[in-house]
């Protein structure tokens, strides 16, 4: 047998970088026009947080789960299944994430950081919330990634992962490490991807991801028994 240290991360990757692109792509042809309802769940997501009501907040991390299983369904039930056999287990933990936020909405543990007695956890919150939603086609394209081929919101996982954790960056209970458990790990998880499919933009996920949770584990001047 092989010596382990022999394989790289190469190795074990069932596809190459033009079948990884030509997914994204092929996903947007299948999906079009629900790119639009999933700006309408984006423009909502920031409208309800920026309220900074409780019905508000509870909103929008109800819009954020749905997006993680939409995505489930999507994506790792769809196009993502058909180029590595692991997407049929990504999905449930991606249902188990939407569960997750969809039931904290519901039973109404998601009070917001007050950005009057926390300006900076708010603020780098709400930047990453906006990457996730609306930025993340502007940063692979800027990459050379073309906009046909280009990530969005509730219908794939990088930038759905981002702007759950700039909104799970916003709670101001400690259910906010479990809530960021997932899309963290998957932010890992596509960096490894992209790094060994030799992409420019393999930074892109992990670096929102150090940012968000610059601002999870800010102390909170509000109560912190939610």
């Amino acid at each position: 047998m092989a010596d382990w240290s022999s394989y790289s991360l190469s190795d074990f990757l069932l596809f190459s970088p033009q079948v990884y692109e030509r997914l994204f792509v092929l996903l947007n042809r299948d999906m079009w026009p629900w790119q639009l309802a999933a700006l309408v769940g984006s423009v909502a997501v920031l409208v309800l947080t920026l309220r900074g009501t409780q019905s508000g907040s509870r909103a929008a991390f109800a819009i954020l789960g749905a997006a993680w299983i939409s995505v489930a369904s999507v994506f790792f039930l769809g196009r993502y299944e058909t180029i590595n056999w692991l997407g049929a287990y990504f999905a449930p933990v991606a249902g188990l994430e939407g569960a997750m936020l969809i039931l904290l909405s519901f039973a109404g543990r998601v009070g917001l950081v007050d950005p009057r007695k926390n300006r900076l956890a708010f603020s780098i919150g709400l930047a990453v919330l906006v990457c996730g939603l609306f930025l993340y086609p502007l940063f692979e394209a800027a990459f050379g990634l073309s906009f046909e081929g280009a990530q969005v919101f509730g219908l794939t996982p990088d930038p759905t992962a981002v702007a759950t954790l700039g909104g799970v960056a916003l709670l101001s209970g400690r259910l906010r490490f479990l809530a960021a458990v997932i899309p963290a790990a998957w932010c890992i998880f596509t960096a490894l991807t992209l790094w060994t499919l030799e992409r420019a933009d393999f930074f892109l996920a992990p670096g929102l991801l150090i940012i968000a949770l610059m601002a999870i584990f800010l102390p909170r001047s509000t109560d912190q028994s939610q």
